[in-house]
């Protein structure tokens, strides 16, 4: 009745997807499924699940649901099991997130205005007893989109009675309230001083190689820059999608509104960004990274999270104040700009679909001191 299927993640991860399905005459289609990290997990659960459905045969009757009882928390988990590898990185985070706060612990059909207004109010002010920071209008905003989603789709496909038209109207409250507020686009650029203190702080810690350090952080910030990719996608480019004689790479999932499952698209490798592929490509590079025993198909096979956490403790070790990783896709975007890209040939290197995103690069002036490929070949010792 039941089978368990085996994935590979982009990261080499495996995981294991036990799966229910059950066609009996005179009664709707039943299907139910759940990922595990370890095959004889997912076979105890479909075991004792299916034991569960012979004894109570009328889960048959409502598509697997006993009860519609759910709270936030345990909406939010069969959500994502259900929605798992649709949606980006970053919004399932957030999702996991969300099953911290105290209003994940009430059932989804009784949240009432008081509840939301809490949540927004805890989340504005924080709170250091619960260890939770204080939050931007702009971000609980997209916070509360998030519960939404969750919302939205228990209602729509399991039946379950949420009052949204309260959610609507208290979201649409705080919105004239200014407790909630849409997000403002960052300008914030690395300046060639930064640039230079960081690759030179990188630099050094490579060639320390005391254990741990291998993380060659000077080449993935450069080609975040040349390459105009986000972190998520740096670290799960495959070897076997770059295209050598055509100079592209194939980025798979690309994060999309509409979903990023399926969206895979190629971006113009430049010259520039080529140099630093084929550093990385080097064996004194490979063997150290592949210590972190992540797939070796891939041209970083290092740990997004602990990318973006290196990138976070060298801004604050070297006194830079509100740069992200991120920043440098919006570096990446200005310095093509700067040498006279158009739109359309833009969008060929950053895979942005939408003109509007692009708008803020097309009047950029050219910058007399930006740091050049081999300003940075240079500096790594590479040249």
């Amino acid at each position: 009745m039941g089978t368990v299927t085996s994935r590979e993640l982009a990261n080499g991860t495996i995981k294991y997807r036990a799966e229910i399905r059950i066609n009996r005459k005179g009664l709707p289609s039943y299907k139910e499924s759940k990922t595990f990290a370890s095959k004889k997990i997912a076979k105890n659960w479909l075991i004792k699940r299916e034991a569960e459905i012979e004894q109570n045969p009328e889960i048959l009757l409502n598509n697997g649901v006993v009860s519609v009882d759910y709270t936030l928390h345990q909406a939010i988990d069969k959500y994502l099991e259900e929605v798992e590898g649709v949606y980006c990185r970053s919004k399932v985070i957030a999702l996991k997130r969300l099953r911290k706060f105290p209003i994940s612990k009430y059932k989804i059909q009784s949240i009432t205005s008081e509840n939301l207004s809490n949540h927004v109010k805890l989340r504005r002010n924080g709170s250091e007893e619960l260890g939770y920071k204080p939050n931007k209008p702009s971000a609980i905003q997209t916070e509360m989109l998030n519960i939404r989603s969750v919302l939205v789709h228990a209602s729509v496909m399991w039946n379950v009675p949420v009052d949204l038209n309260t959610f609507d109207r208290v979201a649409a409250q705080m919105r004239k309230t200014r407790q909630l507020a849409l997000g403002v686009s960052r300008d914030r650029l690395p300046t060639s001083k930064e640039l230079l203190k960081l690759t030179k702080y990188f630099v050094e810690k490579w060639n320390r190689r005391t254990k741990g350090n291998t993380y060659p952080m000077h080449l993935i910030m450069w080609f975040a820059i040349f390459s105009c990719r986000r972190e998520s996608e740096i670290c799960r480019l495959q070897l076997s999608d770059y295209d050598t004689f055509n100079q592209s790479w194939l980025v798979k999932d690309l994060k999309n509104p509409r979903g990023s499952k399926g969206n895979n698209k190629e971006f113009n490798v430049l010259d520039s960004c080529k140099s630093i592929i084929d550093i990385a490509k080097k064996p004194e590079y490979r063997n150290r990274m592949l210590e972190l025993n992540y797939s070796d198909q891939l041209l970083f096979p290092v740990n997004v999270n602990t990318l973006a956490k290196e990138f976070r403790e060298a801004c604050k070790f070297l006194g830079i104040e509100n740069l992200r990783f991120h920043d440098l896709r919006h570096e990446a975007c200005t310095r093509l700009a700067e040498q006279g890209f158009t739109i359309p040939q833009l969008q060929q290197v950053s895979l942005h679909e939408s003109w509007k995103c692009l708008q803020i690069y097309v009047s950029a002036k050219k910058r007399k001191d930006v740091l050049q490929i081999d300003d940075v070949l240079h500096l790594i010792g590479e040249m």
